[in-house]
């Protein structure tokens, strides 16, 4: 009976966890309607789990900057797609396609980790406009997938994703 108990308390755990797993996947708080594309400077990239990151500083027609939050795939997907950590530095010019989130948040990460002796001049933190990446064009002008979840509107036409969505 115990054993009986136990299998079910599992059974529906996972069933329980299942819901918010689809809905931390969820791309309902972004415009999916239109691409965006963003080229800018590399100002930080965190290979991080959940979810990377790439903060790009675009510069705008009128000379101001407007710095973007591109947030990707965890650590294990890129590393299946070779994505190294070299594969960005900060100054490097790139451009970012994918979709804005509907209310125009920010996000903002920690650049440095705790640590007994901090710089004052370095900044503890970094915010940018958060988007989510599709497609990234990297500094060799090659293009590269950096998240295949959603609805591929940066990609080629006959791009179809590893879940057979076009």
């Amino acid at each position: 009976m115990k054993k009986r108990i136990a299998v079910w308390t599992v059974a529906f755990a996972a069933l329980a966890s299942a819901g918010s797993l689809l809905a931390h996947h969820s791309l309902a708080q972004y415009d999916t309607t239109t691409a965006v594309r963003v080229k800018g400077t590399v100002a930080l990239f965190q290979r991080v789990n959940p979810h990377s990151i790439i903060f790009i500083d675009q510069k705008g027609p009128n000379g101001e900057t407007q710095r973007w939050a591109v947030e990707g795939p965890p650590v294990p997907q890129l590393e299946r797609r070779g994505f190294t950590r070299e594969a960005l530095k900060v100054g490097d010019v790139i451009e970012a396609c994918g979709y804005v989130t509907k209310d125009h948040r920010d996000r903002t990460v920690d650049t440095e980790p705790i640590s007994l002796s901090l710089k004052a001049t370095t900044p503890k933190s970094v915010s940018g406009r958060l988007m989510d990446g599709e497609l990234l064009t990297m500094p060799d002008g090659k293009q590269q997938v950096w998240s295949d979840y959603g609805f591929h509107k940066c990609m080629a036409p006959d791009y179809q994703d590893i879940h057979g969505v076009r």
